[in-house]
Formats: C-alpha cells, sequence, structure tokens
C-alpha cells in the first residue's frame, strides 16, 4: 500500500509525445473493498505547465447498499478526462463560481502528479451517489429492523398519524357541539 501512495510521475518526466501509463492488478486501495482487481490506464499530454489526462478504471468493489446494509458487488467501468493544473496556478484572492469546465480540473504540488490520489478521486466519483444492491431493494422493517428483500416481518405496516390530526380532531369536536346546540 504505502508503494502505491507513492505511485506517480513528475511533470519534467513526461515526454513531449504524452504518455501512457499502464496498471493492472491494484488489490488494496486505501478506502475502499475491492473484490475484483483494478486495472486501467492513464494517458498524459503535457501543455506548458499544464497536463491533459485522460484514463479508465475496471475492476469492481464491495459496497454496502443505503436501503438493506448488506454488501453488494459493484462492477466499476469508469472513463474519465482532465485538466492537471499547479496549485500555485490558482487565486486564492478572489471567490469565483467555477463553469463545468472548470469542475473538471485537479491540481498538483510541487511538479508532482500523484496516480494514486487521482486513482482514489475518480474511483469515489463513479460511485453511486445512493448505493442500492438492486433496484427493487425493499430495505429495513424501521420498527424491528428486519432486512425486507429476505423475508417479511410481522410488525404490519404503521400508518403514521398525520401532523394535521390534531386539527382534524378539533374541527370534528367542534361540528359536534355546533349539532349539540
Amino acid at each position: 500500500m504505502e508503494e502505491l501512495k507513492n505511485w506517480g510521475i513528475s511533470l519534467e518526466d513526461i515526454p513531449l509525445e504524452g504518455l501512457k501509463v499502464e496498471f493492472t492488478d491494484v488489490q488494496v486501495l486505501e478506502g475502499f473493498k475491492i473484490k475484483k482487481p483494478l486495472f486501467g490506464f492513464f494517458k498524459l499530454k503535457k501543455l506548458g505547465i499544464e497536463v491533459k489526462l485522460e484514463g479508465f478504471i475496471s475492476g469492481s468493489l464491495v459496497l454496502e447498499c443505503d436501503r438493506c446494509l448488506t454488501e453488494f458487488e459493484f462492477d466499476l467501468e469508469h472513463s474519465f478526462a482532465l485538466d492537471l493544473k499547479p496549485l500555485r496556478s490558482l487565486n486564492f484572492d478572489e471567490e469565483k463560481e467555477l463553469s463545468d469546465e472548470e469542475m473538471e480540473v485537479s491540481f498538483f504540488e510541487n511538479s508532482w502528479i500523484s496516480f494514486y490520489d487521482i486513482l482514489r478521486e475518480e474511483i469515489w466519483l463513479s460511485i453511486p451517489y445512493k448505493k442500492l444492491c438492486k433496484e427493487s431493494c425493499k430495505g429495513l422493517c424501521s420498527y424491528c429492523g428486519v432486512n425486507l428483500n429476505e423475508r417479511s416481518c410481522s410488525c404490519g405496516v404503521y400508518k403514521k398519524e398525520s401532523p394535521f390530526a390534531v386539527l382534524k380532531q378539533m374541527i370534528e369536536k367542534e361540528s359536534l357541539e355546533k349539532k349539540r346546540r
């Protein structure tokens, strides 16, 4: 793992014609549970002090379903393109809204481009916001906690009382009183 954290390239070591870096059999990556080893590539093209990077990552991860909390296999197939700029090129004095094009920018420090950081960031970006084991996942019973995909529970469906139920009772009580008069 420590070896992978130091994986990268210096800006000066990228030839003018560009460079393609392939990786295979990445089985351990901090923050992820890898099911099938990751493989892919990074293509780098230097443009002055900036670098255009295109990449591809494939493999599979183990994720936890947001509804039922069971682990499931997530197949990863992710292509991406980034502009890499030196961190010193940022203007921290002014605040501005970023355009869509500017959102596809990453930064590097001291002319070192970390493939490890790019790989981790792009994997995080490829994971869906709502992680589901299957689209029809029923989740957990909110009362007893049983996984409703595996079996049904005996809790029954509890109808939550409306916050306006008190008003309804007041109106019904008032109308009864009026009828009595």
